[in-house]
């Protein structure tokens, strides 16, 4: 399992941040999610050897918004 905090910029709302957690939800391999519309971010832990974090990227941005990882 691997822990990761990526930067999602466009949230404006608290759905905004219900959209991006129930797409995650639904990816297979993502076990934990906690996003904060009003930080920006999404913490999630996820499997690394059933979705990659492409995967993961792609599937938020497709719903509008820009993710990138934090550093």
């Amino acid at each position: 399992m691997k822990t990761i905090t990526l930067s999602v910029t466009g949230m404006s709302c608290g759905g905004c941040a219900a959209s991006v957690k129930r797409v995650l939800d639904s990816t297979e391999g993502v076990v934990a999610i906690s996003v904060n519309h009003e930080e920006d971010s999404v913490i999630l832990k996820y499997a690394e050897t059933e979705v990659t974090l492409d995967s993961i990227i792609d599937k938020i941005e497709k719903l509008g918004y820009k993710a990138e990882v934090m550093h």
